[in-house]
């Protein structure tokens, strides 16, 4: 037993011991009081236009957002501006954040200083616009697929992939590997927002090895899926599809947002891809927004420079499409963002209207060359080399109540209310039933749309449901708007053509309509999915109405056709004919009708016996559900072409001509010498 002195030292001791712990447990408090600020949620949150979002940090703190759009409240809530413009969208949704390097204007930037050495050394090819990418529109009901890809493994997996005949891909949906083609694939999940970029996707097995995949064969060369949303760029994701490591998409230049900017006195608010022979980009160089390169090149000029129209560039004399066009390229720029054709830029492949069409070759007529280009100093921008955002973010600020001095940021994804059509057209027969019309619209929790149609051409009512004529003397086009309920200031527009009823004639590559032998009127350049026309002029047989034949209409694509008709039974009869100097098996295209094809691998010179020698197609079809698709797909050769279209009805249900549809005739060449 210890003694009364000793154990009053010993309950010194534990006094002590407890002062020492009580001291420990307040420093520790404090610790934890001053402790690094954190901000939930850990990622930028997505906010629509108009509504509120709450913020919460790990201690007490101030909230602040200087330099906002929106505002924040003392308890952390924050308050979205009521109105706000997406810089671009696409399938309905906004596309990438407004403040993305790609969404950043830059007409204010200084010039790169290495600006004139690469002006220099970028050739002499003027700038032109090079119709490529096709867009598919899909959703939670869309077919997926394992891809399986060579150079970016790690983004291997289930891939939204549209069946024939919806499926779009760059030179053509069944074009083979060996003509050298990028085959791009690219689609919008409009229910998700999530976007999908596919770089040479071909059937299994056409690639023999696939090792840096980690298996025998691979489904295309690379792939990424991204979120609307995202600030990161490919690499970030395991790589994308673009020789600089750049998303294609969100480069592109669309239909829908030029009208839309033609109609509300805007312009074009973002950068796009543009291509440079291999020959002038630097070898094994990049700077951001770029996140790759490739072993190819020998030049001056890096993947990832941006380039401006200099300010100083007179478009007083171009046209209204053209001077928005050109404003762009001041405002905006482009970015290099692969090889290919010099100073070219890719927008989407879809039927242009012929206005806009011819602005496109006045700006290439004009010749624009790179003297006309400055690049541009965007480093000032730069956040992070993985990432698109600039330093004109939304931020929101956490203070610390009690150490001022430690803080934490978080950005805000505003994102403004956003409306896509998931046609630039549509072909209609007179006397079919009624359609009800569809949009794709995010950004706000009104999804209402208010439709109107100009000039009048049958019905449409204000919740969209189209009524054609019931007849028509000829083919007769109109535009239909879909405007949103929450922003009248948003629209998107197509182009809405009727054809009278019974047969269907088409010249889809001439100017002016064509009156045949029997009376029949010929409609030009509609019903088709982009193609351009071309005449070599040469000999021709002398057979009545060989002028069907003398102007093919040219793509480097399929060649689509898709009509809203009555149900029943048709007759498809396509005509050809080879219009340029090349030989047998050159040129190979598969014949279409309703997805399922008729003619593989035709052969358009020996099927007419030589060049410049018509020849006729036809196709059997049957409509179930008032839709009938018909396809010239590239196989291999140049490009796909076609002549003139001619749809017959056969039977049709509740009507039409009666009987059963007589067998189809094959193949039938006219005028063969």
């Amino acid at each position: 037993m210890y003694a009364p002195h000793i154990m009053k030292m010993k309950l010194r001791q534990r006094i002590g011991m407890k002062i020492q712990l009580c001291a420990l447990v307040f420093f520790g408090g404090a610790s934890a009081a001053f402790a690094q600020v954190a901000i939930t949620p850990s990622a930028a949150p997505v906010v629509n236009q108009g509504t509120t979002f709450v913020f919460t940090a790990n201690v007490p703190v101030t909230w602040s957002c200087p330099g906002c759009a929106g505002t924040i409240d003392a308890d952390g809530t924050y308050h979205a501006p009521a109105s706000l413009k997406a810089q671009q969208s696409y399938g309905g949704f906004q596309v990438l954040p407004n403040n993305h390097i790609f969404n950043t204007r830059i007409d204010s930037l200084p010039v790169n200083a290495s600006s004139g050495q690469w002006i220099a050394g970028a050739g002499a090819v003027p700038f032109s616009y090079e119709i490529s990418f096709p867009i598919n529109y899909v959703n939670g009901a869309t077919p997926t697929a394992n891809e399986i890809f060579e150079y970016t493994p790690g983004n291997n997996g289930a891939f939204q992939v549209p069946p024939l005949p919806g499926l779009r891909v760059e030179c053509g949906a069944m074009v083979l590997l060996s003509q050298g083609c990028d085959r791009h694939t690219l689609a919008i999940d409009t229910t998700s927002g999530i976007f999908q970029e596919i770089y040479n996707l071909v059937p299994p097995g056409t690639y023999a090895n696939c090792p840096s995949a980690g298996a025998s064969t691979c489904t295309a060369a690379s792939g990424v899926r991204y979120a609307s949303s995202t600030y990161d760029l490919p690499n970030t994701q395991g790589g994308g599809v673009d020789a600089a490591g750049l998303y294609v998409m969100p480069l592109t230049l669309r239909l829908q947002e030029l009208e839309q900017a033609l109609s509300a006195g805007g312009t074009i608010r973002h950068a796009l891809r543009m291509t440079l022979q291999n020959g002038y980009i630097k070898f094994n160089s990049y700077i951001w927004p770029a996140t790759a390169t490739t072993s190819a090149g020998g030049g001056m000029v890096p993947y990832g420079a941006r380039f401006r129209l200099k300010s100083g560039f007179n478009i007083s004399s171009f046209s209204p499409i053209a001077q928005v066009l050109l404003t762009q390229l001041k405002q905006y720029g482009l970015i290099l963002a692969d090889g290919g054709t010099g100073w070219a830029t890719q927008p989407e492949y879809t039927r242009w209207p012929a206005a806009y069409r011819a602005a496109f070759s006045e700006i290439s007529a004009a010749r624009i060359g790179p003297s006309n280009f400055e690049a541009v100093d965007e480093s000032g921008l730069e956040i992070s080399p993985t990432s698109g955002m600039t330093t004109g973010a939304e931020t929101v600020v956490a203070t610390s109540i009690a150490n001022p001095t430690l803080s934490a940021k978080q950005q805000v994804v505003l994102t403004g209310v956003t409306i896509t059509l998931p046609k630039d057209s549509m072909n209609i027969q007179a006397g079919t039933s009624a359609q009800q019309l569809i949009a794709f619209v995010n950004g706000s929790s009104n999804r209402g749309v208010n439709w109107s149609m100009n000039p009048a051409l049958g019905n449409l009512t204000s919740s969209g449901v189209y009524t054609p004529p019931a007849s028509a003397a000829s083919a007769t086009s109109s535009t239909i708007t879909a405007t949103t309920a929450a922003d009248p200031g948003v629209a998107a527009s197509m182009t809405l053509t009727v054809f009278p009823a019974g047969t269907i004639f088409l010249v889809p590559g001439q100017p002016n309509a064509y009156i045949d032998t029997g009376g029949n009127v010929w409609q030009p350049e509609s019903g088709d999915d982009g193609c351009h026309p071309y005449d070599n002029g040469g000999a021709w047989p002398n057979t009545p109405d060989i002028t069907l034949y003398k102007i093919a209409c040219f793509s480097g694509n399929d060649i689509r056709f898709d009509f809203t008709l009555p149900n029943g039974t048709y007759q498809i009869t396509a005509k050809f004919a080879e219009t340029e100097g090349v030989s047998a098996g050159f040129r190979l295209m598969n014949l279409e009708a309703q997805g399922q094809i008729v003619y593989p691998s035709v052969d358009i010179y020996s099927a007419a016996g030589g060049m410049n020698k018509p020849v006729d197609f036809t196709l059997p079809a049957t409509v179930t559900s008032g839709s009938l698709s018909f396809a010239v797909r590239h196989v291999a050769g140049d490009f796909a072409l076609i002549s003139a279209l001619k749809i017959v009805p056969l039977s049709l249900t509740g009507g039409g001509t009666a009987g059963p549809p007589p067998p189809p005739s094959g193949i039938q060449v006219i005028g063969k010498q």
